[in-house]
């Protein structure tokens, strides 16, 4: 019987040699595209996702973000290059589970739904009597999965998401199954020690931060730059609220967005005034 310590290089080894693909393989993987694209289309999908509500996907948000989600939330229309994007991501991911099975690995429980105090999610899997969950990441986050880094650096908070749908199904072994969209890489990053991760208490002190009228301290500190001026932490760049979280940056009146070569920059202090574009 297989483990799921072996699924990458097993996986690796079918696609190098080549296999004939079993029917049922098949139609789960033409299945699982078919659902995916009546999702991209679906207006209802859409209006579920711009409610803010507790789910197992997002119990590992910064407290302070979850706050702005339910008292401040900001609607975010995707843009069609932004929703093919994630469309592509998720057929990876359909695409990934399908390689797992045609590797021979014990593939079941996929898309099930799970709860947990009061809260539902969807694993991507069960594989080989380990719940996986798959993740498309760039070059950057992927290191994070092959080096084993995402323990100690999880802006999104898939720990806590995975140790949720654990504790659903009263499992001690989790894994994540990560690819590099850019590359192909593959990487399996098991999850080895939850004692300290306990997702329902999780749901409950988010409960409580939800409940209150003001929001929790930030959730990182301002970065320094050797000119003296201070920017937003990486963990802060990519976030919607984060006008709204630092609206008290540069004296109160606010970021101050500068358009450099390398990318947008967000100060929260100017020392000494960057001679290049600003964004009003």
């Amino acid at each position: 019987m297989k483990t799921v310590d072996t699924l990458v290089k097993d996986i690796y080894e079918i696609i190098d040699s080549g296999i004939e693909v079993h029917e049922d393989d098949m139609k789960f993987l033409l299945s699982f595209i078919e659902r995916e694209v009546h999702t991209f289309f679906s207006k209802e999908e859409r209006e579920k996702d711009r409610k803010a509500t507790l789910r197992m996907s997002n119990i590992g948000k910064d407290k302070r973000k979850m706050w702005y989600d339910f008292h401040e939330p900001i609607e975010q229309d995707l843009k069609p290059n932004e929703r093919i994007k994630f469309f592509y991501g998720h057929l990876l991911e359909g695409f990934l589970l399908f390689l797992c099975k045609a590797a021979n690995h014990d593939v079941r429980d996929m898309q099930k739904e799970v709860s947990l105090n009061g809260i539902k999610g969807h694993i991507d899997a069960v594989i080989d009597d380990v719940v996986v969950d798959v993740k498309t990441s760039s070059s950057y986050g992927f290191k994070k999965f092959s080096h084993g880094e995402l323990f100690s650096n999880d802006p999104f908070g898939y720990v806590y998401q995975i140790s949720g749908y654990m504790q659903a199904l009263d499992m001690d072994e989790g894994a994540f199954l990560a690819i590099d969209k850019q590359y192909g890489d593959l990487a399996l990053l098991s999850v080895e020690d939850m004692s300290t991760l306990d997702a329902s208490k999780r749901i409950d002190e988010l409960r409580e931060v939800i409940a209150k009228s003001e929001p929790p301290v930030r959730c990182y500190e301002e970065q320094v730059e050797n000119n003296g001026n201070r920017k937003l932490p990486s963990e802060c760049r990519w976030c919607h609220h984060k006008y709204n979280c630092w609206s008290d940056s540069n004296d109160g009146t606010g970021i101050r967005t500068f358009k450099y070569s390398n990318g947008y920059r967000y100060l929260t202090h100017v020392e000494k005034e960057p001679q290049v574009e600003e964004l009003l």
